[in-house]
């Protein structure tokens, strides 16, 4: 009996099974997060060129406030482009195509007068192949905002 014993109390470390064992337990934990950021790196990137679209819209309004001019935007698949009186100003491309759809407004009728404050208000969707997210533009705060749906 007291041979059994002394064979676990081993005083030279892991056995080389147990050495494998524990590499193989390290290396499992070690690759799951790696899977599960790889899964959700499209979504990210398509939140990515929603929340870049929202900042291109506020840079839009911020222009017609610093410049005292009215500005529009036009929108076409992968670009929005910024116009002040009527004269092409900017133009913002996306990695990626966005869909637009028409809640109360389309994004094409969105005009900010000279004050920043937007022409009128409303809301539309934009959507990529995983996330939509709902955009609005408010009259009294002269706000433009938008969440995920």
């Amino acid at each position: 009996m007291e041979k059994m014993l002394s064979s676990f109390r081993a005083d030279d470390g892991f056995t080389f099974i147990e050495l494998l064992l524990t590499i193989l337990l390290l290396s499992v934990l070690l690759l799951l997060p790696i899977v599960y950021i790889s899964e959700n790196e499209p979504i990210n990137e398509e939140k990515a060129a929603i929340a870049k679209l929202w900042e291109d819209l506020v840079l839009a309004q911020h222009i017609a406030m610093t410049e005292g001019k009215k500005v529009t935007v036009s929108f076409e698949e992968d670009r929005l482009v910024v116009f002040a009186e009527k004269k092409e100003h900017s133009t913002f491309r996306y990695p990626l195509v966005l869909e637009m759809e028409t809640v109360t407004m389309s994004i094409n009728d969105v005009v900010f007068l000279e004050n920043g404050h937007p022409q009128r208000s409303g809301s539309w969707n934009v959507a990529t192949s995983h996330v939509t997210a709902r955009f609005s533009l408010q009259i009294g705060k002269g706000r433009v905002s938008y969440r995920e749906l």
